[in-house]
């Protein structure tokens, strides 16, 4: 089974540092036009890059939204911007808060396309509707919500995750979404801390989509109590 392991790989922190620099670029003009020497926008240029290193939610934003439009010259599926949020900001959460959350502080977050298309059940109010049939991984998380104690709750898109969290105020969040959704949620969730795992998407985006439970199980591992 693939472990999640969230290290801040080189390919993350290339596309977090391009994004801090491009976006220093254009102050780095002005203070060139301005005082007419060259070293003074290298110098923004480091700055803003140095200061990048605290990882801020501030400065993720910054990086991803002058990332996105460039998304697709990185190949892949066009979600280079959304991976390094998801990347660093769940290194940052794991690193800050690890082993220190009660689990009863800490909200597992579920896209409703994790529930099979077809299933007649109503869970996204009430996901303890769900009557554990096991064609879907609904199931299997509830199973793991009630043996680890945190909450859990299914969102339908970004409106009713934010109502989600500002309702059960959770200390931390894990969150489970397609790299889309995600790495915006992520970004939206501040200042909540997220720890984000992807799902997969064999049948296509928002249909019966798949999640790696022992990923999930370890994340929530890595940030509760007395785990």
């Amino acid at each position: 089974m693939r472990r999640v392991l969230f290290w801040v790989n080189h390919r993350s922190l290339f596309h977090y540092h391009l994004g801090l620099t491009t976006f220093s670029l254009f102050p780095g003009v002005i203070v060139l036009l301005i005082t007419h020497q060259w070293y003074w926008p290298l110098a923004t240029v480091l700055l803003v890059n140095i200061l990048g290193l605290f990882r801020t939610n501030l400065f993720l934003a910054l990086s991803f939204h002058v990332l996105k439009p460039m998304a697709g010259m990185f190949g892949g599926e066009g979600f280079a911007a959304e991976e390094m949020v998801i990347a660093l900001g769940s290194n940052k959460t794991l690193q800050k808060l690890g082993g220190s959350v009660p689990a009863e502080r800490i909200l597992l977050l579920l896209p409703h396309c994790l529930q099979r298309h077809d299933c007649d059940r109503r869970i996204t109010f009430n996901p303890y509707n769900c009557t554990r049939c096991g064609g879907c991984p609904v199931g299997s998380l509830l199973d793991l919500a009630d043996r680890t104690g945190v909450k859990i709750a299914i969102a339908t898109g970004g409106t009713l995750a934010r109502r989600h969290i500002k309702e059960l105020r959770p200390l931390a969040v894990v969150a489970v979404a397609c790299p889309r959704d995600l790495g915006q949620g992520m970004l939206d969730a501040y200042p909540v801390p997220v720890a984000g795992v992807e799902n997969s998407r064999p049948a296509g985006d928002c249909l019966d989509t798949q999640v790696d439970i022992a990923s999930v199980e370890e994340t929530i591992n890595r940030l509760t109590v007395n785990r």
